[in-house]
This record gives C-alpha cells, structure tokens and sequence, in this order.
C-alpha cells in the first residue's frame, strides 16, 4: 500500500511539473514573438512589397486606370485601435488574394514575378497583422464582408489598381503611428558595453 501511495505521489508531481514546463514554454513562445515583432519596420516593408506589386501591376495592366468610384473605406484612416487594425488589414490580405487570382487564372497568367510579389505581399500583411495583434491587443470583430471585384475586365483591372494604392496609402498611415522602438538602440549600447568588456579582459585578441 505505501508503495502504490508512493507512486501516485511521484505520478502526481510528475504531472505538476510537466504542466508547468508547458505553461511556461508557452509564455516564453509568447514572449519571443512579442519581442521579434517590430512593428513600424514590418509596416514599412509591407508598404515597400505592396508598392512593388503596384508597379509590377502597372506594367503588366497600365497605369492610367482612373479611380474605383466606390473606393474602399475599409482601408480608410481611422483612430487607432487593434480591432480596427486587424479589420483593416484582413480586408487587405483578402483583396490582394482576389488581385492575384485574378491576375494569375485571367489577365496575367504568364507574369509570375507579378505574381510571386503579389504572394509576398499577402504574407507580409498576414505577419503584420500577427505583430500588430502583440502590440495592439484586439480581434477584428465584426468582420468586413470579403472584397467584391467586378465582373468585366477594365473594371476588375480598375478595382484592383485602386485596392492596391489604396493599401500603400493606409500602410503608409498606419507606419506613421508606431513609434521608433528604442530597445533597438539600447541593444546596441548594450553590445558595444559587452564588447569594450572583452577587450579589457583580454579576450579579444
């Protein structure tokens, strides 16, 4: 009978232990995706693939498309807040997937660095969405109804020219509201510390 006890303690504590290691590798995944996420520097470079799919656009399509009466206010400036970000950028993602499916099975089928840059783009608001998720904190809830492009040729070439300036022009807003992250900084200073260190002891030859 001690034994059988004995063994339900161990079994008992194993469990207690391997719950806390879970818990705890949880909250260090969380913590590291919290620190890798730059949120500012990962706008700026999806603007930069959103701006190239835009000229790669333009050349495969025209550039003198004119303007998608109906606009797109999803994609509008807005005070900031996660949930709205999050709207915003989930409208996004699936608007450039209807640009590259149209361009890739209709009008462009044969330009794939078109539609490579355009792919690129989709998972760079996707991982910007996922960073902005860690900074903000807030679900897109309710969700905006899908992008709906238009039937006839001109005007899907139209809807998605304007879809993608318009989304340029919001990363480009949305850029301007992160503020410069100063860790950065203080991890430099904190290298050329450790550096200047070494070279006192002596370890660095």
């Amino acid at each position: 009978m001690k034994y059988r006890a004995g063994s339900v303690t161990v079994l008992c504590a194993w469990m207690v232990i391997t719950m806390q290691s879970l818990d705890a590798g949880h909250a260090a995944k969380k913590h590291a995706a919290a620190v890798s996420c730059r949120p500012k520097e990962l706008t700026a470079l999806t603007k930069s693939v959103v701006q190239e799919s835009l000229t790669g656009f333009e050349k495969a399509n025209g550039g003198h498309l004119g303007t998608w009466p109906p606009g797109f206010p999803e994609l509008r400036e807005h005070h900031v807040q996660g949930s709205k970000v999050q709207c915003s950028l989930l409208f996004m993602s699936q608007g450039l997937e209807k640009v590259l499916n149209d361009q890739r099975n209709n009008l462009n089928p044969k330009d794939v660095s078109l539609h490579e840059k355009l792919k690129e783009a989709i998972s760079s608001v996707h991982r910007l969405a996922e960073c902005a998720k860690n900074i903000l904190i807030g679900e897109c809830s309710p969700k905006p109804p899908p992008p709906n492009m238009p039937r006839h040729a001109f005007e899907r070439k139209q809807w998605s020219h304007t879809l993608l300036k318009t989304a340029r022009d919001y990363l480009n807003w949305l850029e301007s509201k992160f503020p410069v992250q100063k860790n950065k900084i203080k991890r430099k200073a904190t290298e050329a510390t450790h550096q200047k260190y070494l070279e006192g002891s002596g370890y660095l030859l």
